[in-house]
């Protein structure tokens, strides 16, 4: 089996403290397989990541949209989506570039809740570990409308990689794990950032503003 983080931020999202390069060293380090970059509404960590020349290890372009209804991960994009459409647009827009279209922690707690009720996506985000209250409820949703699902750490700094994705047996290539998420042949694995952690990077977010 081959494991995934299939949500990762880099220094290109707003937010990120994390270097591509770093980001890599670390996922190797706790034995993945390959890592989804994912940052807020920018491709530049997948334009960075296509001039590595990386062996044994996969790279899944991807970014985070803020849609208009809330964040909307997508797998397989190497081109820009513009943020502030609605869901489904961005949906549309995902699914023109060859990508899958995942709800991002969709009931987290403060989070837009309306994004997984505005489009029919391809996959649910089941777990998150930045999620404390909602990976359940996203869970239930997921089961109930018959939906492949999946996971991520939505690491921001580089420790936090590896916290949660997905275990898959295929070949390790990009679309060979894209088909594996769709065909519901995965298992998702995780655990949650530590409090603590999660409360004194919140902390610090807010007094770097």
């Amino acid at each position: 089996m081959f494991r995934y983080d299939l949500h990762v931020h880099t220094r290109y999202s707003r937010d990120g403290r994390c270097t591509l390069l770093e980001a890599v060293r670390i996922a190797r380090s706790k034995g993945l397989s390959g890592i989804a970059i994912t940052d807020h509404d920018s491709i530049n960590g997948n334009l960075e990541a296509a001039r590595l020349n990386l062996k044994d290890f996969v790279i899944i372009p991807g970014i985070e949209v803020s849609s208009r209804d809330g964040h909307i991960l997508g797998l397989n994009v190497m081109e820009p989506i513009p943020p502030g459409l609605p869901a489904a647009e961005t949906v549309a827009l995902i699914r023109e570039q060859g990508g899958i279209a995942v709800a991002a922690h969709p009931f987290g707690l403060g989070r837009k809740i309306g994004a997984v009720l505005k489009a029919k996506f391809d996959a649910i985000e089941v777990f998150n570990s930045r999620t404390y209250f909602g990976n359940s409820l996203a869970r239930e949703f997921a089961e109930k409308n018959k939906l492949p699902i999946v996971a991520g750490s939505d690491a921001h700094y580089p420790d936090e990689i590896g916290l949660a994705g997905v275990e898959v047996n295929c070949k390790p290539r990009v679309d060979a794990v894209l088909s594996s998420i769709v065909q519901r042949e995965i298992a998702v694995f995780g655990q949650l950032l530590p409090p603590f952690t999660y409360l004194r990077r919140a902390i610090q977010k807010l007094i770097s503003r």
